[in-house]
């Protein structure tokens, strides 16, 4: 009898002892949503991957989700079907508890709004996106100070230059001093390959993930990262970019190889951007100029409306140059490619397919061109 008592008590003990398997849980409350579906899905670099899981609000304004553990923390976004509304956030092993609810800004402007009870590795996520915006208006305010300046006749346009440049230097460096106060935190990882591998220059980034702890930049999750750093590397000045196929305006197909024994200028612009729109007359004075030369200009639209896309390139006769565009504005294959975070951008290719320049203007643009064109 006395065995089995003691058989019994370690079995208890053991069961007790037992960790219970990783689990995220993320309970939701949607008082205004009775019968809204909901999608939880897996982001990568802010885009989806793939959905994970879906749930519809009950009758008491409820929703949970519920899985086993990733393994590794994953970005993952809380959308509501049908609507613009959504929510980005970092799943963890943990609960997380969410609340929807609808503002009332007017009659006829009440978005829904997501309160999130962030986890460990959010909330440094959270707080890090937070300080970037605030230091981000702090910087844009300042360097408009010094167009107004400049507009003025206060500085020279060198003056001008060099103080827009100490700005941004200042500027990344407190971003790098800010993520040193967390080298062990995924919030930091995901801030860094979210905002800074799209916004700052790469010896910056590369400068702030190797703060990160051994462990961060170990993981498997960073091994995203490291691929991306490698890609957006063929990209810069010296690289070779991959190659990749979009339609054309004519109804074929557009490759970037096809241009090779050439030297391109691309021009990554939009219908709905307005610098791009104010850039494209020098495009123009550049392809008639040295188009008989032998340059060509490939011109790609982040458009998502075809028909205004065509439109703009009908009533604007002088654009002459090749034009291609996915339609599917910064999910065009290009945008990766190139590296393209903002537009308008300006790539130029050498005979090779070597990057010679990106964004070059005016002078220092025209310059290459003569430079690339003269080489055999």
């Amino acid at each position: 009898m006395k065995n089995i008592l003691v058989f019994l008590l370690a079995l208890l003990f053991l069961a007790c002892n037992e960790e219970e398997p990783s689990r995220y849980v993320i309970n939701g409350v949607f008082e205004k949503g009775i019968g809204k579906q909901l999608l939880l899905e897996e982001l990568s670099n802010q885009r989806i991957i793939k959905v994970i899981d879906s749930a519809r609000v009950d009758s008491n304004g409820k929703f949970s989700f519920t899985g086993d553990s990733y393994g590794e923390i994953k970005e993952a976004r809380l959308s509501i079907v049908g609507t613009k509304y959504k929510e980005d956030f970092i799943i963890e092993d943990t609960i997380v508890n969410v609340t929807v609810w609808q503002d009332s800004i007017t009659k006829f402007n009440k978005p829904f709004k997501f309160e999130v009870e962030r986890a460990k590795e959010d909330a440094v996520y959270a707080k890090l996106k937070a300080n970037y915006s605030k230091r981000r208006t702090v910087w844009g305010r300042a360097t408009n100070r010094l167009v107004v300046a400049n507009r003025e006749n206060k500085i020279s346009d060198d003056e001008l230059v060099k103080a827009r440049q100490k700005l941004d230097e200042n500027f990344i460096q407190e971003v790098i001093d800010t993520l040193s106060n967390y080298p062990n935190s995924y919030g930091t990882y995901f801030y860094i390959k979210n905002y800074m591998l799209r916004y700052d220059p790469l010896p910056s980034v590369e400068k702030a993930f190797h703060n990160l702890s051994e462990n961060i930049k170990a993981s498997k999750e960073a091994e995203v990262f490291k691929s991306e750093v490698e890609e957006i590397k063929r990209s810069f000045v010296g690289g070779t970019p991959n190659d990749f196929s979009i339609p054309s305006i004519d109804g074929g197909q557009t490759t970037l190889y096809e241009y090779r024994g050439k030297v391109l200028l691309v021009d990554c612009w939009a219908t709905w951007c307005g610098p791009c729109i104010e850039a494209m007359p020098h495009i123009g004075e550049i392809y008639k100029e040295f188009g008989p030369q032998g340059l060509e200009v490939l011109g790609i639209s982040y458009d998502k409306d075809e028909i205004r896309w065509r439109e703009f390139l009908k009533k604007n006769e002088y654009i002459t140059w090749d034009q291609a565009s996915s339609l599917k504005e910064w999910a065009c294959p290009s945008s990766k490619v190139f590296s393209v975070t903002m537009i308008p951008a300006t790539i130029l290719i050498d005979k090779n397919g070597v990057v010679a320049g990106r964004n070059l203007k005016g002078e220092e643009l025209e310059a290459k061109i003569k430079e690339l064109l003269l080489e055999e």
